[in-house]
């Protein structure tokens, strides 16, 4: 083939050029950041950050494929098709003209074809056969692609592995290019990239028969109904089972009828493995012979027994025999728990001993952005919402090398808004702000595009809420224990027959409408004062007379209805106990106290000690000083003073402290990105605003002189940072589940390391 054939070959296909891409799923350490040593793909060079230059991070010219190992004229038709799409998007300003541009199929296909061939080349696998009509067809199709971008990381980062492994099965069965099959098909690719390895003798499995026996069980309709719904990324933690296709086989003819459900079928371990240390010969577990130098089948292990790891592994693989995802997870103490989805929706965590928050990613297993396992549910919620999951990537993709750091902060934003769960996209934010590359962003484009979620958050804290949820717990005793009654899920008892007293800090004013009581066992309080902490003060407010109990049963509910006045601490003190009718010591016992109101925050002086700027260059530091000994004075007839709140900030009152009087006419403006959001005129001395503010403006007009004290600005502010992170939860279906909580407790951090000084 002649060099210009080649090159028209390779244009037919190649829509878009290499961009800066951080992978479709890529995997993170443990403090949520890029490895120290990284191959930025737009350097062409590997490089460790002290070593990049400011203008390096995230650089918008043409990137060039100048590896020397890389095909020539695959880059060269690479770069003039860069070009190509240059001109198609030269022109876009906004957010929504690249949205519109993504919505398009072909525009779609284009991003999706150049971020593979970006990973294959990136990652060392230097070509895949172009020439091969099933991987044409892959990469013109604009479902299988992708399907096979939004599916997950792929170990060892081998996707020109994966996509010769789905251009074989394509190619051996035609009914692979649509429907489920095309998702076990790209779930095969995916997984098999890498060895799966068996645990019952060591061997390698083979992909693509693991491909043809799914594909038949599920033409036979052995498989669950919950497997075809799947995706290709759920599908992937089915045919990566450890067990060889018999076993899988073995497990569905014999598992126990009261657990063939999918709702039911991962709690079989329970009553299928018995846990013992030994076998029946005296073989310890931890002894190469308690299995008899068999290979632990989970026939075998079903017969044996075994501890956590065989029990997991058996829970697991009989699950994944049915269609339903599960995997082994690696737990302190060396435990082996396993995770699988009921019905193929829910993950639940079996053989547990530590929790979501301790359990990471057994090895052997693949996995996407980080080894903890609670990143499974992340990408679960991304999976589910696929338009949105799908929208942000495209998005990133664009906002890599095709548009400036303005553009591409905002597009970050919109793709963080659209799915907060795609955890590249915060890494790409944390690159953009990173601190060895003080970000360029433009201050009124951070103002313009915070200010609709900072309005947001304001609607969200108006709302009633259980303002007390994992708030802190001070107690009379057993402090550690009591934080659990902030939230479900534990329980406290106190020993000390005299009394005990539980305190809670809901941490800024609130209203409060009703408090209820989960109380522990029969350990109720017979007599209990509820005190709140009101202007600085605690008062009592309720007492048990005031509570409705639902019964005298175990573990009843008590209700109160709220108080006036808006509370920062609640106390519950507690007299005449009822010893606990288990372990006969405990005489005051709570799961869970909900307190139902709203948040309010106390209006501050936010315009203290900013920076200030005057018609008078250089002067104006007086009228934020808080010192009324000092002002500031002008003689003119027109003046201005301008006051950087920085950060952008809910503005509820102006002060300005005249010397002898109000003097001329005044404009008060709030400023957001350099436009104004609220207006006040006339002669104003205390200014009632309900707006929001980076910036506040007072114009002087009217007299020949002007004398202030000071200019006081009450409300509240919020960082870049502190507003990013309020709009995260509200992305999530559970964000209050143990397992949420631990995945936006990482991505806090990772905004937490932004690096941007005054961005708002």
């Amino acid at each position: 083939m002649t060099l210009q054939a080649k090159k028209m070959t390779l244009v037919h296909w190649i829509s878009l050029v290499v961009v800066v891409n951080l992978g479709a799923a890529r995997n993170y350490d443990e403090g949520g950041r890029m490895p120290e040593t990284y191959d930025d793909s737009w350097l062409n060079v590997r490089v460790s950050p002290d070593k990049v230059s400011s203008d390096s991070r995230m650089q918008t010219s043409d990137p060039q494929t100048s590896d020397p190992d890389v095909d020539e004229e695959l880059a060269e038709a690479v770069d003039e098709v860069h070009q190509r799409i240059k001109d198609e998007i030269e022109g876009f300003t906004t957010v929504k003209d690249f949205k519109k541009y993504t919505r398009n199929s072909k525009n779609a296909l284009k991003l999706y074809k150049l971020e593979l061939l970006h990973n294959i080349i990136r990652y060392g696998e230097q070509t895949i056969e172009l020439q091969n009509q099933f991987v044409m067809w892959i990469l013109n199709n604009i479902n299988a692609l992708e399907t096979l971008l939004t599916s997950g990381d792929v170990e060892n980062d081998r996707w020109g592995e994966a996509v010769r492994i789905v251009a074989q099965i394509l190619e051996q069965d035609r009914k692979a290019k649509q429907g489920w099959k095309l998702k076990l098909a790209i779930a095969i690719g995916l997984t098999f990239s890498t060895p799966v390895i068996s645990t019952a003798d060591g061997s390698e499995i083979d992909g693509l028969a693991r491909y043809h026996s799914y594909a038949k069980w599920g033409d036979e309709g052995l498989l669950f109904d919950a497997f075809y719904r799947l995706s290709a990324w759920q599908m992937r933690y089915v045919v990566g089972s450890w067990a060889k296709d018999e076993e899988l086989i073995w497990a569905r003819e014999n598992v126990l009828e009261e657990f063939r459900d999918p709702n039911k079928i991962g709690s079989v371990t329970h009553s299928m493995v018995e846990l013992k240390l030994f076998n029946d010969d005296g073989i310890s577990a931890f002894e190469s012979g308690y299995y008899y130098g068999k290979p632990v089948t989970l026939e075998w292990i079903h017969t044996i027994g075994g501890l956590s790891g065989a029990s997991s592994k058996f829970g697991s693989g009989m699950a994944q025999a049915f269609g339903i995802p599960a995997l082994p997870i690696s737990q302190p103490g060396g435990h082996t728990a396993f995770i699988w989805q009921k019905n193929g929706t829910d993950w639940h965590l079996a053989k547990d001993i530590s929790g979501w928050e301790k359990s990471t990613t057994h090895t052997g297993i693949q996995y996407s952005w980080k080894v903890a396992a609670p990143f499974f549910t992340m990408m679960t919620e991304a999976q589910l919402n696929s338009e949105a999951y799908r929208t942000s990537e495209k998005l990133r993709i664009l906002a890599g090398s095709f548009v400036n750091e303005d553009m591409q902060f905002q597009l970050l934003d919109e793709a963080t808004s659209l799915c907060p769960q795609n955890y590249d996209l915060w890494n790409h934010l944390d690159i953009l702000f990173w601190s060895g590359h003080p970000s360029r962003v433009d201050k009124n484009v951070l103002q313009k595009r915070m200010l609709p979620h900072l309005k947001e958050n304001e609607r969200e804290a108006e709302k009633e809420r259980n303002v007390a949820w994992k708030r802190p717990v001070r107690a009379s005793e057993a402090e550690e224990e009591a934080q659990v009654i902030s939230y479900e899920g534990g329980e406290w008892a106190a020993v000390d027959e005299d009394g005990a007293w539980v305190e809670i800090d809901l941490g800024a004013p609130c209203s409060v409408n009703e408090l209820k009581i989960h109380w522990w066992g029969t350990s109720y309080s017979i007599d209990y004062d509820i005190l709140a902490e009101i202007d600085g003060k605690y008062v009592k407010v309720k007492s048990r007379e005031d509570e409705l109990r639902e019964d005298e049963s175990y573990n009843a509910w008590g209700v109160l209805e709220g108080w006036e006045g808006l509370t920062t601490k609640v106390k519950l003190e507690m007299r005449n106990g009822s010893v606990d009718p288990w372990y006969g010591k405990y005489y005051y016992g709570i799961r869970q106290i909900v307190i139902m109101g709203q948040g309010d925050r106390v209006k501050e002086d936010i315009s203290l000690s900013r920076p200030v700027v005057t018609s008078v260059e250089g002067s104006g530091w007086e009228l934020v000083d808080g010192d009324e000994s000092t002002h500031w004075s002008i003689k003119s007839k027109n003046a201005w003073i301008t006051i950087d709140l920085e950060g952008l900030c809910r503005v509820s009152e102006v002060v300005i402290d005249w010397m002898g009087g109000i003097q001329g006419k005044q404009r008060v403006q709030l400023l957001v990105g350099g436009k104004v959001q609220e207006e006040k005129r006339g002669k104003l001395e205390t200014v009632e605003m309900e707006g929001y503010a980076a910036d506040l403006k007072v114009m002087l007009r009217g007299a020949k002189k002007y004398e202030i004290r000071g200019i006081t600005v009450r409300g509240n502010c919020y960082s870049l940072s502190d507003i990013l992170k309020s709009k995260v939860p509200r992305g999530f279906a559970t964000p209050d589940a143990t397992y949420t909580a631990y995945v936006i407790k990482d991505i806090y951090g990772v905004i937490d390391g932004f690096t941007c000084d005054n961005c708002l």
